[in-house]
């Protein structure tokens, strides 16, 4: 044990995790971040997104872990398996365990900093174990990878960031199978990291067969040898691949249902960057929010290792054909950084959102790899490569200073500062043969860690973050309204205010909103159809009628309560829904901040129904008549909506507009307000609907209710339904629709009413027959159902979707898909025994695959070692 600490120590094993995590610590600890201050970690998708991923994640594993394959949090109801893979299968988010919702921040800071030291970590094991580099040269190479432009801008982005620590690893392992023929340690490794993440292992796997070539051509002479060699490795990858066939197949089936629809058919063949910008990104602090959206590749490492980089082909102890083949690795990464087909196959033949060139970590380490040869290697100061590298800074600082208007991501501190921390580095390179080498290496490291600290310093003081109050005032009123909830039954849980779209899955409850890469295509269809928000990654109920909330089962909404605090983060401040209706509900809990009710009319997840049903219609760009449609065929109501109701109309600082259809308003002068005012008197004390187009959407507008501005969802791609007057009988009802630019198209305005008590009748009818004795999990609903004549169909508001099953008395059911979104079936009159499941599809066949590959592995490690056959026999006299 002793003997281990030492080689620890020794080696610098310690150091190489110490350095990145304490550089990145301090700095969280200056900007005082939970739990240093009042501040965050938590900004753009790490705040909007993966925050609630890691809550959600606790909340699956702590109390329902069938959440796992399928969550009710997620939409109205979505598959589990695929997003976890792409998000939450690292095993060193279980540290978040240790932090309870409010505090996650704080968790998720210091899992952060494990990530930065683990990376410089497995690095440093990688060059000092297969000798890249000296143990004091390592920390250089190490640190600077850990602190990598790649993840300083991608700190936010946990769910990746487990592969620039399992990248050395994994080539530590293919060393070991190409030199030794030791493969089970590469086959277990690379399969953990598809299993990890698939999609950046992807990326890793495109690199090996490169990487493999060249430690092929320094290893063996003969082509038989390599070739040999080559197949070998390829195969062993294929069956990393195998084995976890567990993860891949089941994940790929899903996004072949979502966003694998989407593999682009055309590609444009033409450069997407001006490749002359891209060596401005070897500045240090050279990257900022635009660039986080459509910016160059983040290849930032200290000017050294591009000295080192050029030192390395001007050794004498690589071979030619290494070097060549090292020249073609850069020369491919490179031309990705520019050109869209090389780019667009390297993200699994999609378009990054955000976040581009997502793999050129990989180019990092590359480079990296080869300037540790270089540096080590070299045995005094190259000329050659101080004059080329000299040209380079000169270069880089010329281009800079030329295109200084042109672009955002550098000013005139940046370049001087990277000229000083340049020559610096190339005047220690240069007294090389005066020094000692370990003293010449530290050095080197302090300048090092000098460019990489910077890097980190100022890109990340490019961005805003979350208060922590900010955070914790809405997780806590979350908190405080849902455990007001009953604890029994089936339900939904509807919300006027919202943290973020995934406020259910963290939280725990059933909500009908979510924001993932892994969405299916029906759920934005679904939600589209019923005038709700949504799009290819997220979903929002956010334009709820008293209608769509009755059938979606809806019997809860938390709402901000009235003279409420407007601080940052309070429920009134994060409205997005206006709904006067849910005056209909009865009030369950008011607290501090915000309230609870309840909706009498909710139906059951589950209930028999009239073949009616069945001739339920999707009305295009209506969610009105659509939710009406399949009220009708539910319960056999007429007359529920009235449609066309009368409205008049007037304008201000607008031109003459013949009708609200079809037209466009203009501005009379552009620099006043323009509004369109909708003015009408309910007859009746029903809800009131006015249906809003989508060129209202994405700011184009901001609405008032009689004089009141109204929060709403500003961003969908769907005709919504807003709520406008609820008993207001006899009142004058004006809509203020103020434009926010020149001109705004006007189409679909139409207003509608629905009868409240009428509503409230018929749903009760349909309650009084929902599934009776109901258990149920996340993945499972068994109860009994008593069955009329005339009810011949078993209709649930589960999302239609592969996986589900039906049973009734026992017996599997086909699944009949219903108004093209939900799972029912046909059953007969009489009493019967319900059971819907879910199982996720593929996953048995995949277990099966994983497991035989897990056999044949075994399989051929016990032939290895009893040499019943080897080709290492075939190499031993043909090693160079």
């Amino acid at each position: 044990m002793l003997e281990k600490i030492r080689k620890i120590i020794l080696n610098h094993y310690f150091l190489s995790f110490a350095l990145p995590a304490l550089i990145m610590l301090f700095y969280f600890y200056y900007r005082k971040m939970a739990p240093f201050g009042n501040s965050s970690i938590l900004t753009v998708d790490l705040g909007q997104q993966y925050v609630d991923m890691f809550s959600g994640m606790r909340e699956t594993i702590l109390h329902q872990p069938n959440q796992l394959f399928y969550s009710f949090a997620k939409n109205f109801g979505g598959e589990m398996f695929s997003e976890w893979s792409y998000y939450l299968f690292s095993p060193l988010n279980l540290l978040l365990l240790f932090f309870n919702q409010a505090n996650l921040p704080s968790g998720i800071l210091f899992l952060t900093v494990v990530r930065f030291g683990l990376a410089g970590l497995s690095m440093q094991y990688l060059l000092v174990r297969r000798n890249f580099a000296g143990k004091e040269m390592g920390l250089l190479i190490s640190s600077s990878y850990a602190l990598s432009g790649w993840f300083v801008a991608n700190q936010v982005n946990l769910l990746w960031q487990d592969q620039i620590i399992l990248l050395p690893l994994i080539i530590y392992a293919a060393i070991k199978l190409i030199n030794e023929q030791k493969y089970l340690p590469f086959i277990l490794i690379f399969a953990f990291s598809i299993i990890d993440n698939f999609y950046i292992a992807y990326m890793i796997g495109i690199f090996l067969p490169m990487f493999a070539i060249w430690q092929i051509s320094r290893y063996y002479s003969k082509f038989l040898n390599q070739s040999l060699i080559f197949l070998r490795f390829l195969s062993s990858m294929l069956l990393s691949v195998l084995i976890s066939s567990v993860v891949l197949i089941p994940t790929a089936f899903q996004l072949l249902q979502g966003k694998g629809q989407d593999t682009i058919a055309s590609i444009d063949w033409g450069f997407i960057q001006k490749p002359y910008l891209v060596i401005l990104k070897l500045i240090p602090g050279s990257f900022n929010f635009s660039q986080m959206k459509t910016g160059l590749a983040n290849i930032f490492v200290p000017f050294i290792i591009i000295i080192g980089l050029i030192t390395y082909f001007s050794i004498k102890q690589e071979k030619i054909s290494t070097k060549i083949i090292s020249g073609l690795i850069i020369a491919l990464y490179s031309l990705s950084f520019v050109w869209q087909p090389l780019n667009i196959l390297f993200h699994m033949m999609q378009y990054p959102v955000w976040y581009p060139y997502r793999y050129s970590f990989i180019f990092s380490f590359f480079i990296l790899l080869l300037a540790a040869i270089g540096l080590e290697k070299s045995k005094h100061a190259n000329f050659p490569s101080f004059v080329l590298s000299l040209l380079l800074i000169a270069v880089i600082s010329s281009v800079a200073v030329f295109f200084n208007k042109k672009i955002n991501f550098v000013n005139s501190q940046q370049v001087r500062l990277f000229i000083f921390l340049s020559v610096s580095a190339l005047l220690v390179y240069m007294v090389r043969s005066y020094m000692k080498h370990d003293v010449w290496a530290y050095f080197l490291l302090l300048i090092g860690l000098t460019s990489s600290a910077l890097n980190a310093y100022i890109s990340t003081n490019n961005f805003s973050y979350l208060t922590n109050s900010e955070y914790q005032r809405t997780v806590k009123a979350l908190q405080q309204s849902t455990s007001d909830l009953s604890k029994k039954g089936f339900y939904r849980v509807g919300q006027t205010f919202s943290r973020t779209r995934g406020d259910a899955f963290a939280t725990g409850y059933n909500g009908g909103m979510h924001f993932s890469s892994t969405v299916d295509k029906t759920t934005p269809e679904l939600f589209g159809a019923f005038g709700q928000v949504a799009n290819d990654y997220y979903t929002s109920y956010s334009f709820g009628t008293v209608l769509t909330d009755a059938i979606f089962d809806m019997k809860y909404f938390i709402s901000p309560v009235y003279g409420g605090s407007n601080a940052a983060g309070s429920p009134k401040a994060m409205a997005n829904s206006y709904r006067p209706d849910l005056a209909n509900y009865r009030l369950l809990q008011s607290r501090n901040q915000v309230m609870t009710i309840k909706n009498k009319n909710a139906l059951p997840i589950i209930f028999p129904t009239s073949s009616k049903v069945l001739k339920s219609k999707i009305i295009p760009e209506n969610p009105i008549l659509t939710s009406n449609s399949l009220w009708e065929g539910i319960t056999d109501t007429k007359n529920l909506v009235q449609s066309n109701v009368p409205f008049s109309y007037s304008t201000e600082n607008i031109k003459t507009l013949i009708s609200l259809n079809g037209q466009t308003a203009q501005k009379i002068n552009s620099g006043q307000d323009a509004v369109i005012n909708i003015s009408f008197k309910p007859n009746t004390n029903g809800s009131y609907y006015l249906t809003l187009p989508v060129s209202f959407a994405n700011n184009a507008t901001w609405i008032t209710v009689n004089g009141e501005t109204i929060p709403q969802y500003a961003n969908r791609e769907n005709v919504v339904a807003l709520n406008v007057a609820n008993h207001d009988k006899n009142l004058q009802i004006t809509i203020g629709i103020h434009l926010n630019y020149s001109e705004l198209f006007l189409n679909d305005l139409e207003l509608y009413s629905i009868n409240d008590s009428k509503l409230a009748k018929s749903a009760n009818k349909v309650q009084k027959t929902g599934i009776k004795n109901l258990k149920f999990n996340q993945t499972s609903f068994t109860g009994e159902v008593d069955v009329k004549k005339s009810q011949k169909i078993l209709m649930t508001t589960i999302p239609a979707a592969p996986g589900w099953k039906i049973k009734i008395d026992g017996k599997n059911t086909p699944v009949k898909t219903i108004d093209n979104y939900f799972i029912g079936a046909k059953i007969k009159q009489g009493r019967h025994k319900v059971q819907i499941y879910y199982q996720e599809p593929y996953l048995g066949v995949a277990s099966a695959i994983t497991l035989i590959s897990i056999l044949l592995v075994t399989l051929i490690e016990i032939n290895k070692r009893k040499k019943f056959f080897t080709i290492s026999k075939i190499l031993k006299n043909n090693k160079k």
